[in-house]
């Protein structure tokens, strides 16, 4: 039981037995409380709403780890095309498959050292490196850059 012992802008200033001071909206007390009313209040758990709201919450976390979570970029596969003049090569890889993530950049290294920036990664699937030497072993390497990670591939 609570005593009413002010209505001010809406809040309720209600005081318990044991000297307990709770502040109240107003809107939520019976009709015809005045100051000097005494109230009941109850507070009950609704379980029902409870569960429903547990079991929408857990169901758009699924929704977003299975949108977001559970697919990542895959390594880039980098094959050679053609040898042309036997001093130029031309390599190429499939379409980039960047899952969710967005791409930041696409390198080509010979050797461990960047040769170039692909341009129009997500459209190019191919470049050509010029004036290598005769009987050399050359190492190339595409490194793909995107907000998931770094993603490379040796040939």
């Amino acid at each position: 039981m609570f005593t009413v012992g002010k209505l001010d802008a809406g809040m309720a200033i209600l005081l318990g037995e044991r000297a307990h001071l709770i502040e109240f909206p107003s809107l939520l007390l019976p009709p015809g409380v005045s100051t000097g009313s005494i109230v009941n209040i109850s507070v009950q758990r609704n379980m029902t709403e409870e569960k429903k709201r547990e079991n929408d919450f857990w169901n758009l976390q699924s929704e977003i780890l299975d949108a977001f979570g559970t697919r990542t970029p895959e390594n880039p596969k980098l094959e050679l095309r053609n040898i042309t003049q036997l001093t130029s090569v031309t390599l190429e890889w499939p379409k980039l498959e960047l899952a969710t993530a967005k791409l930041r950049s696409l390198y080509l290294y010979l050797d461990r050292q960047r040769v170039a920036a692909i341009p129009s990664p997500l459209t190019n699937t191919s470049t050509k490196v010029s004036d290598l030497q005769l009987d050399t072993k050359y190492t190339f390497q595409l490194v793909l850059r995107t907000t998931a990670g770094v993603y490379t591939v040796l040939r």
